[in-house]
């Protein structure tokens, strides 16, 4: 089983009531297929732009766990939903790589390398000009 997470919108022109038997109904739909690790309600807010003329909408948060094949199955279930205008399901990056302090700070005892200096780009010098002589005439014959 892997976690997933889930984000969706519901129309903010119903009221709160209905909005949340939505997504009572898109939680239970979850647990069906796997296990609901957290489940975060937002409320309502306002949308960065509208979406199908609509400014508001009820946020939600879901942290579950399932095998992936059931995303699919998800992702149809919201799909026909006319009620959620917008979801997404993303994988958090929950194994993340924790650097030992040492390596980031130099230590007061360990001396900071010298910085290289920096070439300077050397411009090449500008061509000479020749003076221009007079064009040489020909003997007439």
């Amino acid at each position: 089983m892997r976690e997933f997470e889930l984000m969706f919108i519901v129309d903010g022109t119903m009221p709160e009531e209905e909005a949340t038997v939505v997504a009572t109904t898109v939680q239970s739909f979850i647990s069906s297929k796997g296990t609901i690790l957290k489940a975060d309600p937002w409320g309502r807010r306002r949308m960065a732009y509208p979406i199908n003329k609509k400014q508001d909408g009820y946020y939600w948060v879901i942290v579950f766990e399932c095998e992936p094949g059931e995303v699919d199955a998800l992702k149809q279930q919201l799909r026909v939903n006319e009620n959620v205008i917008r979801w997404m399901v993303t994988r958090p990056e929950h194994k993340k790589t924790v650097v030992p302090v040492e390596t980031v700070i130099p230590q007061e005892g360990t001396p900071e390398p010298e910085p290289t200096p920096v070439a300077v780009p050397v411009s090449e010098p500008a061509p000479v000009a020749m003076p221009v002589s007079e064009p040489m005439s020909t003997p007439e014959a």
